[in-house]
């Protein structure tokens, strides 16, 4: 079955034709000819676009809406589809009121930082006072104008408005970080969700055209299911992908000319370049694989079968009937007489056989 799909072709250019000719004597002969001979590689496969995308959901959820059918042309960053992202859309709602009120709350005018400053600023006017009643007094204690029960007294009033200062001056910075952290915190939380949010927005990731449209709205679709399929985008630039027997591999390379035939268009045939050569070969098969750029029609379909016989050798030979040949030379005739002529052969193509020197283009080989 390998053989009979992909084979080594001979083909001659123009009608393959030896004169034949039967002399007075009644010698048949034939005339030397000079043809020009194509050596192809047969292959077949697919045409597919240049730039393709089949775009799958990150996300499962139910279709909400369809924006593009097949056949439209789409620029990249178009979107396509939308997905139903409302339980998501209630935690973008909820994150979005929290941080609004951690930002409202850290502005420097707010009601909230203004409350925790004038707790701070009274309890600095309550330090402030104790501590010069306690210099007053610890001033008056030394001079033995007052007792000691009043200037401990005082000393203990001025230790606890201090660390009632402190504590008013912590409050304040503690609440100046929570609310610089919440707000840091519900800013990642938002963007997070927004960025979440995008996967349900289906944009296309090409500028091409819409190949195929797997869904429809009101589909539910699981983003982990083998079925995630949206939507399938391709460019209008083709290219085909022909497998090749793995016996030919070091016949093909880049740049040579590809003979395409698309079962799309039976009676055109396409003209292609050899793009690259894949050279790991289908071990099951026993095939590689050809990539070949083509100019085909714009309204080729994605996937349609083509044929294609690539350019591997082109020569031109001397041919003669194989049956003219006798063993290392040929019965020339020359209008009078037949003259015996060593040759040299080379390949064989069907019922003639290569000359590659001993007989040039005109001259007539006497056939048995």
């Amino acid at each position: 079955m390998r053989k009979l799909l992909l084979l080594l072709l001979f083909v001659l250019l123009g009608a393959f034709v030896l004169i034949f000719a039967i002399n007075k004597g009644g010698e048949k002969y034939a005339v030397v000819e000079q043809k020009e001979i194509k050596r192809l590689v047969y292959g077949s496969g697919y045409a597919r676009s240049k730039d393709y995308v089949l775009l799958k959901a990150e996300v499962s959820g139910y279709i909400k809406e369809v924006l593009v059918e097949e056949g439209d042309y789409v620029k990249r960053g178009q979107v396509l589809a939308l997905m139903d992202s409302g339980p998501l859309e209630e935690s973008i709602k909820e994150v979005s009121e929290r941080l609004s009120l951690a930002r409202e709350r850290s502005r420097e005018d707010s009601p909230y930082l203004k409350s925790l400053e004038k707790a701070l600023e009274s309890a600095k006017v309550s330090m402030e006072n104790s501590k010069s009643a306690f210099e007053r007094r610890e001033r008056l204690f030394s001079q033995g104008l007052i007792p000691r029960e009043a200037y401990e007294q005082s000393k203990t009033q001025y230790e606890i408005a201090k660390r009632e200062y402190e504590r008013a001056k912590n409050a304040y910075e503690d609440a100046i970080r929570s609310i610089n952290t919440e707000k840091r915190v519900l800013e990642a939380d938002l963007q997070r969700l927004l960025k979440e949010k995008e996967k349900y927005v289906i944009k296309s990731p090409i500028e091409g055209y819409v190949l195929k449209k797997y869904v429809s709205r009101g589909d539910y679709i699981n983003h982990i299911s083998q079925e995630n399929k949206l939507f399938s985008i391709g460019s209008r630039d083709w290219e085909v992908w022909l497998e090749v027997d793995e016996e030919y591999a070091g016949l093909v390379k880049e740049g040579q000319r590809v003979a395409l035939k698309l079962d799309a268009y039976p009676d055109r045939t396409f003209e292609g370049r050899v793009a690259k050569i894949i050279r790991e070969v289908d071990r099951s098969r026993k095939l590689i694989t050809v990539k070949v750029f083509a100019d085909l029609p714009k309204e080729t379909p994605f996937g349609a079968t083509v044929d294609g016989q690539i350019e591997v050798e082109n020569k031109k030979v001397l041919l003669i009937p194989a049956i003219a040949y006798r063993d290392g030379y040929v019965l020339v005739y020359d209008g009078i007489r037949k003259i015996k002529v060593p040759v040299e052969v080379g390949e064989r193509f069907g019922e003639y056989i290569e000359v590659k020197s001993g007989l040039r283009p005109g001259q007539r080989v006497v056939l048995p």
